[in-house]
Formats: structure tokens, sequence, C-alpha cells
């Protein structure tokens, strides 16, 4: 399914580990609002050109929940007036210690019907040394606070992979987990991102990797106890229940990425795909303001209309690249293989697959792929070393 994503930029406080596009801006966020609304208006043809209708809404961040649940209410809104759209899945990430009683509802009445919500930890040592605002109480009484609000959908995060993260604590925050029943739990390993501020303890050599054995072994306890415990594992890092009526409740919107559908990114930092076009905003809050709030004009041309069959890429702000046929083939291959079903050969560039028969070949006999006809995917142990697997089977 075809979505929308909308990038909140804004956070109360930065995440030792994070690199994502954010700032505290308080003085930007009602001029944000106004800029993205000018965004949805001159971006609406983005899927009637294309001939797709889109049906899932993410808001991201950042935190979108330093929002309003009026404020967030009234752009989902503008997006689905704008886009004709009836989402059958309207997701927001929020962070636990916004979620008041009042919040939870103020989300449920504005049309938001799954949350995403950044535990990461049970050890409030842990959560103090990522610089979360939370502690492991509040992520507790937040995720009540949604149940208590009619949310029926909710994912849940949790970190693993880094110093300090024992076994012994590493099952004591899934088990915690799973005590609070989430439809969704997403379990990340971290890593050095380049301006992250993990990244420069790491340069100064105030921060040491935990070995790889030990996050493989994390990674294997997590598969093992999330499958004990009625998860089932759709993507590296996403597991999902079933519903009452035995659907699995995975992100809609996220799988979409993973299928190559089209989506339109809103906001600075965000990305859109049309099928053969990658489009971009700047990180750049300053000027995606004063370019859509019409304070900034662009000196290198107005738009890229024809070029992007109607998805408007304001140079001053962003950019595009047109994928080519190995570009597209490649991206296949990697965001097939992240997932348990894999990837169909037979939909792909038949030319491109010949190429890499013999790597498909060596990796089936080492048992890091299996091979069921057209269908190729990495078996559920070897998901930790995808990453390895996919790089030999780009062309």
């Amino acid at each position: 399914m075809a979505g929308i994503y909308v990038h909140i930029p804004f956070c109360g406080q930065f995440c030792t580990y994070c690199n994502f596009y954010s700032v505290k801006g308080k003085g930007f966020r009602e001029k944000y609002i106004s800029a993205l609304y000018n965004e949805i208006e001159q971006r609406k043809d983005f899927f009637r050109n294309i001939g797709v209708s889109p049906h899932t809404i993410y808001f991201g961040g950042g935190t979108p929940s330093v929002f309003s649940p009026q404020q967030l209410g009234q752009v989902l809104e503008h997006i689905i007036q704008a886009y004709d759209v009836s989402p059958v899945e309207v997701s927001v990430e929020v962070n636990p210690n916004d979620i008041t009683p009042e919040y939870a509802a103020g989300l449920r009445a504005a049309g938001f019907n799954r949350v995403s919500m950044g535990i990461q930890s049970f050890v409030d040592e842990h959560l103090q040394w990522m610089n979360r605002r939370h502690k492991a109480l509040e992520g507790e009484t937040a995720f009540h606070n949604l149940r208590g609000a009619g949310f029926e959908n909710i994912s849940l995060d949790l970190i693993f992979g880094y110093g300090g993260l024992t076994p012994q604590l590493w099952e004591y925050n899934l088990s915690k987990m799973v005590e609070l029943h989430p439809e969704h739990i997403s379990a990340y390993q971290m890593s050095i991102e380049p301006g992250s501020v993990l990244g420069k303890m790491y340069e100064k050599g105030e921060y040491d990797l935990p070995p790889d054995s030990l996050c493989h072994n994390q990674y294997n306890f997590l598969q093992n106890f999330l499958a004990a415990n009625g998860y089932q594992q759709y993507e590296v890092s996403n597991f999902a229940r079933e519903d009452s009526s035995g659907n699995l409740l995975k992100s809609v919107h996220n799988s979409s990425y993973w299928t190559k559908e089209p989506y339109l990114g809103l906001g600075p930092a965000a990305h859109s795909y049309n099928g053969n076009i990658r489009s971009w905003n700047h990180p750049n809050v300053t000027k995606y303001c004063g370019y859509y709030n019409g304070t900034v004009t662009s000196e290198c041309g107005e738009t890229l209309r024809e070029k992007i069959s109607g998805a408007i890429v304001p140079l001053l702000v962003g950019g595009y690249e047109e994928l080519s046929a190995t570009d597209i083939f490649n991206e296949s291959i990697m965001l097939g293989l992240r997932t348990v079903p894999g990837v169909d050969l037979s939909l792909l560039d038949s030319s491109l697959v010949r190429e890499i028969r013999a790597e498909i070949g060596r990796h089936s006999r080492l048992g890091n792929l299996i091979v069921d006809g057209d269908k190729i995917r990495i078996p559920c142990e070897k998901l930790f070393v995808s990453d390895g697997i996919i790089r030999d089977l780009f062309v």
C-alpha cells in the first residue's frame, strides 16, 4: 500500500545514539506547521500522477508528541482532504512522558489508530545514559494510558547491543515488554552513527563497542523469547502478534517500504519514491520554512514538475535522483531480504537475476539462503548477518 510519511523534526532533548534530523526549534514550531500545510498543497498531485492512492499515514520524527494532539490532528485532516485518502492505518510516534491520559485520548479523537512508542529499556540507569526523557515506570504508565484511551494497535521499541546490557538485563527488558502485551515490538541493535553523541564518544575512546558475539547472542535470544511468547518475526527488527481473526498486526506503512510501494515524504529530511525516482527534502528546517512560507525563493528554478511526474521538489530545499535498472534491482534485493518472506525473483529484471545465480547457489549451499523456486529468503537464524549476505547479491 502506498503511504505518506510526515516528519516532525523537533525533540525536547537528543538521545545519545541518535543522528536522525531533529532540532529543539521552539521558535520554529508554528512556522513549521504553516510550511507543512503549504507543502501538502503543493505536492497533492504526487499520487494522482502515478495512478495510485495512499492508504497509510505515518507521523515520525523527531518527536511528534512535542505537538498537541489538536495540532497533529489538524495536519492529519489537511492531508486526508488534500489527498482524498481513507487511510487504513494512521500511526504516530510518541515519547512516553508526553502520554498523559488526556494526551492519549486526544490522539484517538484526532484520528490516529496506531501508536509507536520508544521504550528502549526498562532500566532507569540505561535510559539515563541514553539521555531519554522518560523513566521505566513512565514507559509502563504511558502504555496503560494508551490502552485506556482505546488504542488496540501499539508498537513498542527496545534497543540491544550496547555496553552495560548484560544477558540478565536483556531478558528482564524482554520479560517486561511481553508482560505489557503490545501488538507489535521493534528491536534495534545500537549502532555508532556519525554525528551522534555516542559517535563522538566512540571517536574519543570514551565508549567501547560490545563484541559481535554478545550482540548476536542477544539477537538470537530476542527471536526465541518473542517466538515463545506469541510474536512472529516478519522483518529483521520487527515482530508482531496475531489479532483474534488470525491477522498479523505488522506495521502496514513500514511494510510498504520493503515491498517498494510509492511513498510521499513531507517535511525536512523526508524522502519520497514514485517507482523510479527518489526525491528528498534537505534536513534544514530554516530553509524549509522559509521556502514554503514564501519568504525565500529558489534561484535554481521553481520545481521539477515535469521531471518527477508532478512531484514538486523545490531545488532550494531538496533534490532527486533517477534510479537505474541496477539501482532498482539492488534495492529490491536489499529491502526484500530484510523480510522473512524474502524476494520473488520472477518480479525482478531477469537479465540481472542471471548475474547473481552463482552467488545465490553459493549462499544456498552455505545455508545462508533458502531457495524455493523463484523465491529466495534468508533463514531467521541468519538474519543477524543479513547485511553481508545481501551485499554479495548486488550487481
